[in-house]
């Protein structure tokens, strides 16, 4: 079988979609000496990191010097040329971790990882709500198959756009087995002091964006504060829509000796940041997985998370659930786990025991099988 993928959403920091493809790929690359993979990039003048390029047993790598815009304006508007003009060979399959389907004569499979670009287009993202949002339900149609990560999503696929429910598979993410290791103090000493991360402290994992609904976690904290129990958030990830209203706003509250912006973190410096942190907050409007929310329970940190979309899905019952409209609510939560051990320890127990339950081998069997259920038929 010969199988496409575009390389290109982890070609630079990598948010959710990247993490999960590199995931994928270096996974793939480790269970599957069989298949032919075809992967490509393109940039005019970024070239894809040779350390990114998953080491597959058979594998032919494209890395195009044409602008990203330009060769998506020809794929979006005329879906040409198709990935199989780069490698001079006709694809089997093609895998997009995007909502939108690779142009290929092949079968097309596409990753939906939540439909909140759907709901809120203006909050999404210039790509996602202004070119996903109006072509992903045709794209979706047109596919042959559908990856969710979540029960929840594959619903709100079904039931709200039609999409016939035997086409889609709900795999869930994997984990990085790096987040269960310890990490040696020295090491988080070095981390602290190069982050200047206070003890004890909050911690976000994310983009600042409108759906994280960090304003209201930093209403929580002001509560929090008044409450007793003066903390500290670190907000570690990429800057996004929210950054500048963000630090204005806790300015208002009088937050900002409290708040540490790391920005974005690879996944060493990130999985010693989970290490020293006291409990990790989760406040989101809406999210298809979560990945912090793995990596939170398995690096041994209590979750308070939104009661929300995937998020009980994920966690189940190694969570402390709020409202996430509800700041009183969310500050009521973080303020247990601040004051009570017990409560802090039966959710490090928990929150281990349920990542434990994920893996990127899982993850990547159970795609590659999928894959297997339409070259067969």
């Amino acid at each position: 079988m010969r199988i496409g993928f575009d390389l290109r959403p982890f070609l630079r920091e990598e948010t959710g979609v990247g993490v999960y493809l590199r995931n994928l790929l270096f996974e793939l690359a480790l269970i599957d000496k069989t298949n032919e993979y075809f992967l490509f990039s393109s940039s005019w003048k970024d070239r894809f990191p040779a350390q990114k390029i998953p080491v597959l047993a058979k594998m032919k790598f494209c890395d195009a010097r044409i602008p990203v815009k330009a060769l998506n304006f020809f794929w979006y508007e005329g879906r040409w040329p198709r990935l199989d003009f780069f490698f001079r060979t006709s694809l089997d399959l093609t895998h997009s971790a995007t909502p939108l389907v690779l142009p290929t004569g092949g079968k097309k499979i596409v990753t939906v990882h939540d439909l909140f670009f759907m709901d809120s287009p203006d909050l999404a993202g210039k790509e996602a709500g202004d070119v996903f949002a109006r072509r992903a339900p045709s794209a979706w149609r047109k596919a042959d198959g559908i990856i969710t990560f979540s029960s929840f999503t594959k619903h709100e696929l079904v039931y709200r756009f039609s999409i016939k429910e035997e086409k889609i598979r709900v795999i869930p993410h994997g984990l990085d087995r790096r987040f269960l290791e310890e990490v040696p103090p020295a090491e988080l000493e070095e981390t602290k002091k190069r982050f200047n991360l206070p003890s004890p402290f909050l911690l976000f994992v994310g983009a600042q964006e409108p759906r994280k609904n960090l304003f209201r976690l930093l209403n929580a904290l002001r509560i929090v504060h008044l409450l007793g129990q003066k903390i500290a958030l670190v907000i570690a990830g990429p800057q996004g829509q929210d950054s500048a209203e963000l630090l204005t706003h806790a300015e208002r509250l009088g937050l900002v000796p409290w708040i540490r912006f790391t920005g974005y973190l690879d996944a060493e410096e990130i999985r010693r940041v989970y290490r020293l942190a006291t409990v990790f907050v989760l406040p989101s409007l809406y999210e298809g997985f979560g990945f912090p929310l793995l990596e939170a329970m398995a690096s041994g940190v209590p979750v308070a998370a939104s009661f929300t979309s995937a998020i009980p899905e994920v966690c189940k019952d190694a969570a402390a659930y709020f409202r996430p409209e509800d700041p009183q609510s969310m500050a009521e939560k973080i303020f247990l786990l601040l004051q009570s051990s017990q409560a802090r320890e039966e959710l490090i127990a928990k929150g281990r025991r349920r990542a434990s339950d994920f893996s990127w081998e899982k993850a990547a069997s159970e795609t590659l099988e999928f894959y297997y259920s339409f070259i067969d038929k």
